[in-house]
This record gives structure tokens, sequence and C-alpha cells, in this order.
């Protein structure tokens, strides 16, 4: 093992899959052997310039680490290329991970990003309006969260840009939808990204329903701290869209975190269907693969990340997976069901 800092231009496989621009498909032989080689790649790369995760290879083979663990533990992975330090919301258990993210790590996830958004319909050559239910990252400490959402204004021109949480977290739900007001005749899109818990704060603070001229597309995800749980994403979007009489008005939920930057996003019907880059797992309570629609904790896989050896993660979510999705996309999907409190979410994380 080696102590010299390295690029991570050199992860070839994981760079051919982030170029693949096709992002839903059946997988066949072809793609599900790029995949493991890229997983294979991922492994060697961190067991090479990683001793905490060789050590943890050797006693585990291909060992699948629990997020919990990188909010305790240094387990960075020393890369010789410039980047980013970014810090996890802390919205589950509280603790929060600063994370860096080198510049060849960053290209491959923005590049499969992309291909993302281009499949789900978020990306406009036409100028539009940004509402951010977060705080300006450049302000702030970088929240992981933060900074994403920023970066996924990238799909289209910015016309206009307003973050309406304060740097303390607070959402400011007047100045929200004065902004929505005042775009209110402009038929430039409108696209609003933001935590969950925000999104629920601004569907119980809506003023009397007004027109938009413009469509109104949005990204929520995370965020559940805080919630008042009084409404269901369901009530979240169908209040949202009662109160913005909108040509339309389509509302997606994103999954990922700052660990996982590869992110799921949901389809018409609500599921997060596994892209060609990525793979999910449910664990249940016994640690095996849960069978459809069995609950569990979501485990989850991408080779993207060379500063973190986060390619094989063990979230605090519960799922479950299924397949026949209504939307018409093919393969398996999964359905987000929450955090685990249970003794059954402890011991499938035991299990493993």
């Amino acid at each position: 093992m080696s102590d010299i800092r390295v690029s991570a231009s050199s992860l070839t496989q994981a760079d051919e899959l982030a170029n693949f621009d096709t992002p839903y498909l059946s997988i066949d032989s072809r793609l599900n052997g790029l995949f493991l080689s890229a997983m294979q790649e991922a492994d060697d790369w961190h067991r090479h310039h990683n001793e905490a995760y060789a050590m943890l290879y050797d006693a585990h083979f291909q060992p699948t680490i629990p997020v919990a663990l990188f909010k305790s533990t240094d387990l960075a992975t020393p890369v010789a290329d410039e980047g980013q330090w970014l810090t996890s919301s802390g919205t589950g258990s509280g603790r929060k991970t600063k994370v860096f993210f080198d510049v060849h790590s960053l290209s491959r996830i923005q590049r499969a990003m992309t291909h993302l958004f281009i499949a789900n319909g978020l990306v406009s050559q036409t100028p539009s309006r940004f509402l951010l239910l977060s705080p300006d990252p450049a302000k702030g400490d970088k929240a992981g969260y933060a900074t994403a959402f920023l970066k996924f204004t990238a799909c289209a021109p910015i016309s206009e840009c307003v973050f309406a949480v304060s740097d303390e977290g607070h959402l400011d739900t007047e100045l929200a939808w004065n902004t929505l007001k005042r775009w209110a005749s402009d038929p430039a899109p409108i696209y609003i990204f933001g935590l969950t818990v925000f999104f629920e704060h601004l569907c119980l603070s809506r003023p009397q329903a007004f027109t938009l001229s413009a469509p109104v597309r949005g990204l929520t995800g995370g965020g559940w701290k805080g919630m008042t749980q009084s409404l269901s994403r369901k009530e979240i979007v169908s209040g949202l869209a009662e109160t913005l009489d909108s040509p339309l008005v389509d509302i997606r939920d994103i999954y990922g975190m700052t660990e996982h930057p590869l992110h799921y996003i949901s389809c018409r019907e609500g599921h997060f269907h596994q892209p060609v880059y990525a793979r999910f797992t449910v664990i249940n309570a016994s640690g095996y693969g849960a069978q459809a629609g069995e609950a569990g904790l979501i485990r989850l896989e991408n080779p993207f990340f060379a500063s973190l050896p986060s390619h094989r993660l063990l979230t605090e979510d519960v799922g479950e997976w299924n397949e026949g999705c209504a939307c018409g996309l093919p393969g398996r999907f999964l359905r987000y069901i929450g955090r685990s409190t249970s003794s059954e979410g402890t011991c499938a994380a035991q299990a493993l």
C-alpha cells in the first residue's frame, strides 16, 4: 500500500459508466459487467490508497459500511487532486459528515446527474427562475444539500435565483411566496428545489390560490428532521399544485446523501428507479436481501467516489423494492418508507 497521494483520474471504468447517456435501461450482461468492473476498480483504488479500508476489506470481502461510521470515523481516502469540502445536513442522527469531493469524482457525479435530469424532463434551454428552499452555500458551511440544490440549477440558464432559507437554516415562507407571486405573470419556467421539511412548511403556509403563467418543476428530498408529519408527500404536492394555478406542477423526490451523492430521482408515481450507474438492495432484519414488497434497510452501491470508500453504503433508511411501475420504466424500483427507528433496522445492520 502506498502513502503517496495519487490522482483519481485513473478510474477509467467509473468514467465509462458515468458517460453512459441513457440512465434507465434493462440491465444486460454488458451493462452489468461494466458496473461490476467499476465497483472492482473502486475496491482496488481504496484498498491501495486507504489503509483503514484495506483492513476492512481483508476482514470482510467487499465490505458494506454503515453510513453512521462515516459520521464518527475519518475513513477518507487521500487523493492528490483539488476539490471541494461539503458537509452533510445531519438531519437523521444529527451527526454531520465533512466530506472532500475531488474534482474527478465531482465530474463523474455531475455527468451522471445531467443524464438523469434529461431523462426525467428536468432540463430546459429557456432562461428560468429558481426558488431554492435552502441557504446560499457561499455564505454558510457548505452543507451538502445546499450545494447540491445549487448545482442542480445547471438544468437551465438562470434568469433569477432566490435563496429562501437563512444561514441559520430557517425558511422565510413570506419571501418564498412573495417571490412566486412576483413571478406570476412571467412565462419563464420556474424551478423549486429544497428539503422536504421546507416543502412541508411552504405548503402549510400557502396563501389563497393564484395563477402562474409558467410551468413549475420541483425537486425535494431529505430534511425529515423538523417536519410536523401532518402532511404526506402526496398532500404536499397536491396542496402546492392547488395554490399554484399553473399549466404544470411537477414536483419530484430525490434520494441520496453526501456520502452517496449519485441521487435517485422519482418518477411521476413517486418511485425511485435504479439507473445504470448504481444498484440498491433492501436488507431485511436477518441481514439478507429482502423479497419484493418486504421492508428493510436500504443499501446503496455506486463506484464514482474516489475520496471516500462509500461505494457500498448501508443507510439508516427503510424502503422496499418492486417491479412493474405504472410509469413504464423497466427494472426494479425503490419505494422509500422513512428513517429507521426500530429494532428491526438495528438487527439488519448488525447482521451484515
